[in-house]
Formats: structure tokens, sequence, C-alpha cells
């Protein structure tokens, strides 16, 4: 199977399930229409399992599928919760799929803040792999390292832009220095607030992240800024867990909030949204 005129294939594919649901995960996998090296099924019963999974991978290359009915949902999604350190910190590729061809899909709302991409699909199990295999692809061609510098800053607005951020202005100038490098407004759909967002964006060469970065955002001024701005940082490095317990002490000391989206994030926000993978990573 040639996905495309470089063949980027995957090195290793996982569809995970419950006992109950082995049959409908081979004939996922069956239908699956992506080039990969190795593929298997793996059932669950515990999070210590679960670990034991997640701890044998690492992405993009290695993507793990994790199947939830409308019967296993409660069990899933509680495992799923109890892992996402792990998912987090090892930047793994883990697709939750919420799916029944026969009743409605319990919904798992996704947003700019929601940890893991969750898609919900109902129907045949073509239309579903359909689905599946267009996002897997999507992953397969995402380098945020492959995006020169302005280019990413374009990027980073264009994916502000998707996830419904407003308002969003640059904050610098050729001869003056404000600090961030954007600013923005979020409306929560959950209580109808709007908050005032500041961005700093960070690429980094070959993904190299280090705590100096941090230190420099918690040093800049807001005085040009609403006082009750929050920070983001985002980047295409990739935070390991040293850095993010560095972010969290240095919170609660400082009494501050700074939200990340790290390369592994920005992956998961660019490959759920076509338009931005045909304007940035096109390949078809």
């Amino acid at each position: 199977m040639i996905l495309n005129k470089d063949n980027r294939m995957l090195r290793r594919l996982v569809v995970v399930c419950l006992n109950n649901e082995k049959i409908f995960a081979h004939a996922l996998k069956r239908e699956l229409n992506v080039p990969v090296e190795m593929s298997i099924i793996k059932e669950v019963t515990n999070s210590h399992e679960m670990d034991e999974i997640f701890n044998g991978f690492a992405g993009p290359f290695d993507i793990i599928l994790y199947l939830m009915t409308y019967e296993s949902y409660g069990v899933l999604s509680t495992m799923l919760t109890q892992n996402e350190n792990i998912i987090k910190q090892r930047a793994l590729v883990v697709i939750p799929i919420t799916i029944n061809p026969l009743k409605e899909s319990p919904v798992m709302p996704f947003d700019f803040f929601t940890t893991l991409p969750v898609i919900s699909c109902t129907g045949k199990i073509q239309d579903i792999s359909e689905r599946v295999s267009k996002l897997i692809k999507n992953y397969l061609h995402i380098n945020l390292n492959d995006v020169n510098p302005l280019d990413f800053e374009n990027l980073v607005k264009d994916v502000l832009k998707a996830y419904h951020f407003k308002e969003i202005m640059t904050c610098y100038s050729d001869h003056v220095n404000f600090g961030y490098d954007m600013m923005c407004s979020y409306l929560r759909e959950a209580d109808g607030v709007k908050d005032n967002w500041l961005i700093e964006v960070k690429r980094i060469k070959e993904g190299r992240f280090t705590i100096r970065y941090i230190d420099t955002l918690i040093k800049q001024s807001r005085s040009h800024y609403p006082t009750d701005s929050k920070v983001m940082l985002v980047t295409n490095g990739i935070l390991t867990s040293v850095i993010v317990d560095y972010i969290e002490n240095l919170q609660n000391e400082q009494d501050m909030s700074i939200y990340i989206v790290d390369g592994w994030k920005l992956c998961n926000l660019i490959a759920l949204n076509d338009n931005l993978m045909k304007e940035y990573f096109p390949y078809e």
C-alpha cells in the first residue's frame, strides 16, 4: 500500500480493546488503509496492562487506537484518564475512538484544551475505517521541525483561529518588543466567560526545550496587557517530566498559571483539522 511518493509508514499499530470487542477490532484493523510494518490487537483488563502497552511505545510512527464502545466506555475511559500523564510525557499518539455501529456512541467533547484527540464514530465499518485512516495519515505527515520560524508563527496563529480564539493580534514590530508574540481572546462555552490570552511562540531547533524558556516567560512584563490575561506558551518542543515538575512548582510559588501547548499537543490539534493539514502539511 503506497501512501504517497515518500511512502511514510507506521512502525506499529496497536488496537486496544476489551475481550468482547475483539471481533470488531479485527474488522477495523482489516479495513484500515494505512501502510504499517506491524499491527496487533491488545486486550486490556486493568490499568497495569495499559501501563505496559504505553511504556513500550513512542510516537509518531507508533500509533495506538483506543476503542471504546457503548458498553465499554465507562471502564476504558477511566483507564485512559489514569494514564494521561504517561501519554503526555512519552508524547504517544493515542487516538481514543468512541465507536458503535448500531447505537449512539458516547460523546466526549473535544476543544482546544482537551488532552486527547477523541473522535466519535457511528455507521458502517468502512466509513469508520476511512475516517481513522485519514487521521493516522495526517499524523504521519506532520513534522513541526520542518516548518521555518516565520511559517511556524503563522501556523500557531491559524491553529488558534481554527479552535475559535478571537481578536488575534501580533504584539511586536521591527522596532518594539512588547514581551509576547500574540494576544487574543477565547470564549469558554461552559460558562460564557471570555478569557484574555498572551501567547509566546517558541520554535526550538530539533525540539530541545529547556527550563530557560520557562524562566524567560515568567519574567516578561505584563504591563502592556490586561491584568487578568492568561499566559500560553506554544512550542514545537516536547516537555520532559523534569520540565513539567518544574513548571508545576514554579506556578505554585509564583501564584500564576501557564498553559503549555508543546509539540505533542500541537500535532494533535493539527491532525484533527483538514484545513490546517492542507495548508501546512499537504500530501494528497
